[in-house]
């Protein structure tokens, strides 16, 4: 019985020592050039470059703002570079490859990889490395620096699942649903035109924080500042502070089709730096999914009464946009005047 005991002792303290040796202090004797996945400062990185085997490569760069953007143009999904930086600060090596899989898995990654680059705020390479498919139980992922020989099981403490997924080269995945983004104190000026209805079209001029002038977008006539409210308009701008798209629908079979068509509002904010941001709207045809398909007159319904479609950025993207979120825009001219009469 002691015997046994002993025994069961001694291999238990074996175990102990193994399990020390390879995944505990195992991962501090792997040659530095192999081993450098993770990026502890994440603040310090500048940009991320990552390219899978399907030709697809995608370029992330923190402007002078602080600000993401893809491919030097769209400023990108905050969740999505969120979700990046984390897992590139938390990638962490589980065990080496076994030599007697190594050359397999080796083989498996120059076939099916994702390069990723990563570089500081000077643009000086802090590491780089292959990002391959999943182990069998899908708890770790194969990855090899750049430089080194050997491949690795890296995963994230706490997550279970493949890491491929989280380096994303699809830019559509990667856009901003932003269409505008600006305070107040940032605009200069907003115009919302109407093509079918010119005479509720509208240009707002702003002077300051609390001063504004409303124009008739189609005779540029001032309206009598006695006429206005400016608590309505104060509001109204407010809005451009964060008005987004639902979703983007440049894949959409019918986006050619209903391009076609006139648009029924064309809104158009200028902010103090003169820059430009747009967004043409167009009427949805109903489809299947539309949740109103009759009116209350029972006859089949023309249009969504729900969702509108759009194009932004300079008419690169076709998006979709609610009436509940991006429907508080198309407001009137007679919106803003005061319902108080004015003495005199």
């Amino acid at each position: 019985m002691k015997k046994n005991l002993l025994y069961l002792v001694v291999l238990f303290l074996i175990g102990l020592a193994v399990y020390y040796l390879v995944f505990v202090n195992g991962s501090s004797t792997l040659p530095v050039n192999e081993k450098n996945f993770a990026v502890d400062d994440t603040a310090s990185i500048g940009k991320i470059f990552i390219a899978s085997m399907n030709k697809k490569s995608i370029l992330l760069e923190r402007n002078q703002n602080g600000q993401w953007l893809v491919d030097k143009k769209y400023g990108v999904r905050p969740e999505t570079i969120s979700l990046l930086l984390k897992t590139i600060k938390q990638l962490s090596i589980k065990y080496p490859v076994s030599k007697a899989a190594r050359n397999s898995v080796l083989k498996t990654i120059a076939t099916n990889n994702c390069k990723v680059e990563i570089y500081d705020l000077q643009d000086n390479l802090i590491t780089a490395y292959y990002v391959g498919g999943g182990t069998s139980d899908f708890n770790g992922t194969y990855m090899k620096t750049i430089d080194g020989e050997n491949p690795y099981v890296v995963s994230v403490p706490g997550f279970h699942g493949v890491l491929t997924v989280r380096y994303i080269t699809d830019i559509e995945q990667w856009k901003s649903r932003n269409i505008f983004s600006l305070p107040i104190n940032q605009i200069k000026e907003v115009s919302v035109n109407y093509q079918a209805r010119e005479d509720s079209s509208f240009i707002i001029e702003v002077a300051g924080v609390d001063s504004f002038k409303l124009y008739s977008y189609k005779t540029h006539v001032q309206i009598n500042p006695k006429q206005l409210s400016k608590e309505r308009m104060g509001m109204y701008l407010s809005l451009f502070r964060n008005i987004n798209a639902e979703g983007l629908e440049n894949s959409n079979p019918g986006k050619d089709s209903i391009l076609m068509n006139k648009p029924f509002c064309e809104i158009k904010v200028t902010d103090i730096h003169k820059n430009i941001y747009e967004a043409t709207c167009y009427y949805m045809p109903v489809t299947k999914v539309t949740m109103q398909q009759f009116s209350n007159k029972g006859e089949p319904m023309q249009y969504d009464v729900d969702h509108y479609y759009a194009t932004i950025n300079n008419g690169n993207d076709f998006v979709l946009i609610q009436k509940f979120h991006f429907g508080r825009l198309f407001q009137t001219i007679q919106f803003f005047l005061s319902d108080k009469p004015k003495k005199k």
